[in-house]
């Protein structure tokens, strides 16, 4: 099978080009189901996250798909038609996007399951979302062997990385980030008034981050009661006392931005839900004073030109990669470890997946000859005296295993060796399976 990954990320695509790529669980259901369809026997994951998204294959070495990878025209405009549909938006755009093949995939993998590829490097919601775009891949039976093998182990690594190291420890989380974004623009909150949208994870930690910081007032904006009040008391600490309100999403926008100092966004929304004309109304009811809104949504719930309004000071998810990368340099020891226990499982996978495809054909092997032996041994033994049956079997058994220990052994090395290519293992079966 041809091992491959093909997406783009916060390192190679702005936040406008992300969001055009963004996929809603609903949309990767049908997009699993359509490429499943394109080519049989192939295994298909699709990970959307604020900032990536990439899609992981394993299709046939025979696939016309596979054997065009191998062309000297690069091969990622044909890969974007695959995966998304041919879409003219998308030309000319193959230099935020990357292509990873076979072994260098399995490390990409593990190195976003160990959180080495995010931005904020050694988060922990990574996992959570690996583990539910797998589940949504089998749900679909887009998963086969190979990704019901390869997944669990990554998130093996995922978690040895972070028992392993400190890599986890001392990162600013996305709710950290944004509480120095809000406070370097509006100094103290304390007495502010915080407009919370939607019930995002990031939304929830960066309420708590303000919480600290001591601000106390807060609106909070969802599509049900129910979601706002759950949220509402997630972030409320032990004994806290908050000056709440709820209001419902689809009416008093305005009037509770009006009354915001800080608004933080993060809804699963596909279309903007705040538009620059919002804000230009709500900036002429405050005399153009300090708005700080944070939006955490891919897609973006604030229309970008909302930050061109006179007071308005707009941030986005990369945004919040300047406060971020200033942390990196204080963990560099545990970033080196942690790509060595990176490499180290990856020996271990190739390892174990040699071992799948390598065994079955050694235990036919010797299966094969103790049927000849007793096969031959059943026609001779009448030609020998009942005392003497034991040992002519004994000797059978000890020449059969002197004539079959050579292939044997080099059946065995070469299962340990790292990352037989398909036609190597095709090659094998081929010589010593029956068809």
């Amino acid at each position: 099978m041809e091992l491959l990954v093909f997406g783009l990320n916060h390192k190679t695509a702005p936040l406008g080009l992300r969001e055009r790529w963004s996929l809603s669980p609903g949309e990767s259901e049908l997009a699993l189901e359509r490429i499943s369809s394109e080519i049989a026997g192939s295994e298909h994951l699709i990970l959307s996250t604020c900032n990536r998204t990439e899609f992981y294959s394993a299709i046939p070495a025979s696939s016309g798909l596979a054997r065009n990878l191998d062309q000297e025209n690069s091969p990622l405009g044909e890969l974007t038609n695959f995966y998304l549909g041919g879409d003219e938006e998308n030309a000319g755009l193959d230099e935020h996007f990357y292509l990873y093949r076979q072994e260098n995939a399995v490390k990409h993998l593990f190195r976003v399951a160990g959180g080495l590829d995010s931005m904020i490097v050694g988060e922990t919601e990574i996992m959570r979302q690996l583990k539910d775009a797998f589940a949504l891949s089998e749900k679909n039976s887009a998963s086969g062997k190979m990704f019901r093998r390869l997944f669990p182990e990554a998130l093996k690594v995922g978690k040895k990385v972070r028992t392993s190291t400190s890599i986890s420890e001392g990162c600013i989380t996305p709710g950290q980030a944004a509480l120095r974004l809000a406070m370097e623009a509006l100094g103290e909150l304390t007495g502010k008034r915080a407009l919370l949208i939607g019930s995002g994870v990031v939304a929830g930690l960066t309420a708590k981050a303000l919480i600290e910081q001591d601000l106390r007032n807060f609106t909070v904006m969802n599509r049900t009661t129910e979601s706002a009040e759950a949220m509402l008391e997630e972030i409320k600490l032990e004994g806290d006392e908050l000056e709440a309100e709820i209001v419902p999403l689809d009416s008093g926008l305005v009037d509770a931005l009006a009354s915001a100092d800080l608004v933080i966004s993060s809804t699963s929304s596909l279309e903007p839900i705040i538009t620059a004309e919002n804000i230009g109304s709500v900036q002429r009811r405050r005399d153009s004073a300090p708005l700080v809104i944070i939006d955490l949504a891919v897609p973006r719930d604030i229309e970008p030109a909302s930050g061109e309004i006179g007071g308005v000071h707009l941030f986005n998810i990369d945004d919040l990669n300047r406060v971020i990368q200033g942390n990196l340099s204080s963990r560099h020891d545990q970033f080196a470890k942690a790509e060595e226990i990176v490499r180290k499982q990856i020996e271990v996978f190739y390892g174990q997946m040699n071992y799948l495809e390598v065994d079955p054909v050694i235990r036919h092997l010797i299966e094969r000859f103790e049927i000849i032996r007793r096969g031959e041994l059943q026609s001779t033994l009448e030609n020998f005296p009942p005392d003497q049956h034991e040992a002519v079997d004994r000797m059978t058994r000890r020449l059969v295993n002197k004539l079959i220990y050579f292939p044997i052994e080099r059946l065995k090395s070469i299962r340990d060796m790292q990352g037989l290519s398909e036609d190597e293992i095709a090659f094998l079966k081929k010589l010593f399976l029956p068809k």
